[in-house]
């Protein structure tokens, strides 16, 4: 009997978006014959860990996220895609290389959004986003006597965490007001900055950089915005992530601040796909880990020939650990609400409840995580917490214990 042909995955991009994909696929019995073509040299590691490589915590085989060999996987690393031909479904590498596709999966993920000034291609600055980045900062670190790190969000701290335990003195730069300020609120950013700065960083907060400064075409230092100077040999860009789409927008692909998809995370020409951070879902991009773990959920069924709802975003919570600092946040941080506060600056805790009709909307955890998985539930499920309130704000096991008093006076 004559065997039944696999039908040809093309992966495109080796990132954690890829590596979700092929976990999930790898659940499945299918029939797909799967090729990853990843432009880094190193594919499907987990960039959330970047950091403990460069503090020289984690050892870079700790960050695979690649499946046991199925038998069914290649990975050609190092090796740049320049064309999509969609009528021939084929797609031609930086060698010359020629792959056809049944299904092609679009994972390029995003670059660092750098700003427009000069400097950039100078001795002395750098970005701070991939493994490759990570060994040069690294290399580069015993000759770094003042550094600094332009980028108050999870990949600027990361990095200068990083660097700080290289032994660099770090100066943490962030145009807005507060630290992580699209996760946490004002003082949840301040109490974490008051941590971080009790380990040996420092911070300019509420003002951006406006020139890198130069001698004979290697750093000198990094001017602010609010005329500060500040003096370093090594300059680290950390900011926010612009989605590759060069790709496809030359094969004709619908652009806009990303690839755009529908639920079922397919692109309007058959046979294509895109997820990760290089993909568009209505008006929405994603950056965070939990989404793109359900984009590939949804998309490894659909690929595996199984029904399957499509991606829906919703709110997710931020689980961190930075330079030893517990976070955690989730739910509504503006708006009108009842709030409920903990704040204990001398512990190191600061914990902030949001409430509104009897349901918890939001939570901002600092230095204690505590509860906030439980609270993770509360907020997704909309569940009545009014009997829980005496204890609510120190977690469930308080929570329980408060309500089991009032029951029993």
């Amino acid at each position: 009997m004559k065997p039944v042909a696999k039908r040809r995955l093309l992966i495109v991009g080796g990132g954690m978006a890829a590596a979700y994909l092929l976990q999930e696929l790898a659940s499945y019995a299918h029939d797909l014959d799967i090729t990853v073509i990843s432009a880094e040299p190193d594919a499907c590691y987990n960039r959330v860990m970047l950091s403990g490589v460069l503090a020289g915590e984690q050892p870079e085989q700790a960050l695979s996220l690649l499946p046991e060999a199925d038998g069914v996987t290649r990975v050609l690393p190092g090796t740049r895609v320049l064309k999509l031909d969609t009528r021939n479904r084929q797609l031609v590498t930086d060698s010359g290389l020629r792959l056809p596709w049944d299904e092609l999966v679009l994972a390029v993920g995003a670059t660092t959004a750098l700003p427009d000034m000069p400097g950039l291609e100078a001795a002395g600055v750098a970005v701070f986003r991939s493994l490759a980045d990570t060994r040069r900062l690294r290399a580069s670190a015993p000759q770094i006597r003042r550094a600094v790190v332009v980028g108050g969000g999870l990949l600027g701290l990361e990095a200068a965490h990083g660097l700080n335990r290289l032994g660099c003195h770090t100066t943490v730069v962030h145009r807005q007001p507060w630290l992580m300020n699209r996760q946490l609120d004002p003082e949840g950013g301040r109490q974490l900055q008051a941590l971080l700065v009790r380990r040996g960083l420092e911070f300019r907060v509420g003002s951006g950089l406006a020139e890198i400064e130069l001698s004979r075409s290697r750093l000198a230092g990094a001017r602010l915005v609010d005329g500060e100077r500040l003096p370093c040999d090594l300059l680290v860009f950390a900011t926010g992530i612009r989605p590759n789409t060069a790709l496809a927008t030359s094969a004709g692909l619908p652009v806009d601040r990303g690839v755009q998809v529908d639920p079922w995370m397919a692109t309007p020409v058959a046979s294509i796909s895109a997820l990760g951070e290089c993909c568009q879902l209505g008006d929405e991009c994603f950056g965070l880990v939990a989404p793109i773990r359900a984009q590939a959920k949804v998309l490894a069924a659909r690929l595996s020939n199984r029904a399957t709802a499509g991606f829906v975003s919703s709110a997710c919570a931020t689980r961190l650990k930075i330079s030893g600092v517990d976070i955690f946040s989730m739910g509504e941080l503006a708006g009108t609400a009842e709030d409920l506060l903990l704040h204990d600056p001398a512990a190191g805790i600061y914990r902030r409840l949001r409430l509104r009709d009897d349901r918890l909307v939001g939570a901002v955890l600092v230095g204690d995580q505590q509860g906030g998985n439980w609270y993770s539930e509360l907020i997704h499920n909309r569940s009545d917490i009014s009997a829980l309130r005496p204890g609510l704000i120190f977690g469930r096991a308080a929570s329980d214990a408060a309500g089991g008093l009032a029951s029993a006076a």
